[in-house]
């Protein structure tokens, strides 16, 4: 009873501050199916997805990532930066020899600087066969280019705070597209060129193969820049010593993708056996939020991006996605359990999104996961039912 009380006190707090708990690394399931294909290494520190890369790195994660570090060792070193360490020289020759790269100057690659994600959607493009000569895309709009066939997706890339973590999505999502002229996907080349063996692609490939079907059955969706949601969180707490709360939001929000903004407005209400109810009105807006929950706000309701999934079946006009825990891109949905219950509460393993689809469009979504605290553990359910605006 005192801790429903001391949780129903806080109440006037949730008005405006409420913020999305951040973990800095999304994409280690990422990182790890790269690794298992031997298309990412890290570091001697380990993976280091929760910094930012210097473009060394940026170089290494590439021809890693094009099964061309073996390649890259047998070269000898004749690009004209004279400002790299030995250990860095094979892999900018590579992309240099391969016009992936000009460097910063030209005499100098500044390895110890940062790669920023303008710089690293110019090399990934590069490497899926778009050039500059040709006109697919300049170095000035290489991050829009980079959205356009996929590569970044808004929902996912930070492009403000550009992290390893970032590049390793951006590089498993490369795997999944054509290069320029081909008619398979980047993996379904390192694998016929035998850089990837068969064993180790295949759960990747089929996972492509899957979420090609699911963006072709969504393909409406793009045209859908301006929409409503109509749902709320319905998240039900048990304590191995008898404590139960329930936590539920009703809340309407209005989104338009073109313009960054999104607004929702709803009703929270606490509830515990023999006290009270508590109900608070609330209104977020994307104008206030922190980047990644505005990206969440403008993005939780669209097609799953590709770094998040794990499996992803279908069954008739269902989707069903399995993510790794529950990813940042939707913990701005649970934000008043994790306002009104305090505290750091344990990601599951999984998470599961149903979304229904019909003609083209995604018409409702309900995320279901288990959430720990302690000896607190809660049921969380989240709904949305979306319509044009």
């Amino acid at each position: 009873m005192k801790k429903w009380m001391r949780i129903a006190g806080i109440g006037v707090l949730l008005t405006g501050t409420m913020t999305v708990s951040c973990w800095a690394a999304e994409y280690t399931a990422c990182a790890d199916q790269m690794q298992r294909m031997g298309l990412f290494r890290g570091t001697e520190q380990g993976g280091e997805l929760d910094r930012v890369p210097t473009r060394a790195e940026a170089a290494v994660m590439l021809v890693r990532l094009l099964g061309a570090e073996d390649e890259a060792s047998a070269l000898d070193y004749k690009a004209p930066f004279v400002d790299l360490k030995g250990w860095e020289q094979p892999y900018v020759q590579y992309l240099y020899e391969n016009g992936l790269t000009s460097g910063a100057a030209p005499d100098r690659y500044e390895p110890e600087q940062p790669c920023t994600a303008q710089m690293y959607a110019a090399l990934m493009l590069r490497a899926l066969g778009y050039t500059e000569e040709d006109g697919d895309f300049s170095y000035a709009d290489a991050l829009t280019r980079a959205e356009e066939i996929g590569l970044y997706d808004p929902a996912v890339i930070d492009t403000k705070n550009f992290l390893r973590d970032d590049a390793v999505a951006a590089s498993y999502t490369a795997l999944s597209l054509m290069p320029k002229g081909e008619t398979g996907t980047l993996l379904d080349r390192l694998t016929a060129a035998g850089a990837v063996g068969q064993t180790e692609a295949q759960p990747s490939q089929q996972l492509f193969a899957d979420y090609a079907a699911y963006r072709a059955d969504t393909a409406a969706w793009a045209d859908l820049t301006d929409f409503g949601v109509r749902g709320g969180l319905q998240a039900a707490l048990r304590g191995t010593d008898g404590y139960q709360m329930t936590v539920r939001t009703e809340e309407y929000t209005t989104v338009s993708c073109a313009d960054g903004m999104a607004v929702s407005e709803g009703v929270l209400t606490l509830q515990a056996p023999a006290v009270k109810p508590y109900q608070q009105a609330y209104r977020r807006e994307t104008a206030d939020r922190p980047d990644a929950a505005q990206r969440a706000m403008l993005y939780g309701y669209g097609p799953v991006p590709l770094a998040l999934i794990q499996q992803i079946d279908r069954t008739r006009n269902e989707w069903t996605v399995t993510l790794e825990g529950v990813p940042q891109l939707y913990r701005e949905q649970m934000w008043a359990l994790h306002q009104a219950a305090g505290a750091v509460w344990e990601m599951p393993a999984q998470s599961t999104l149903v979304q229904t689809v019909r003609s083209g469009r995604i018409v409702t979504q309900q995320m279901t996961a288990a959430l720990t605290n302690g000896e607190v553990r809660a049921q969380i359910v989240v709904i949305g039912e979306i319509e044009p605006a």
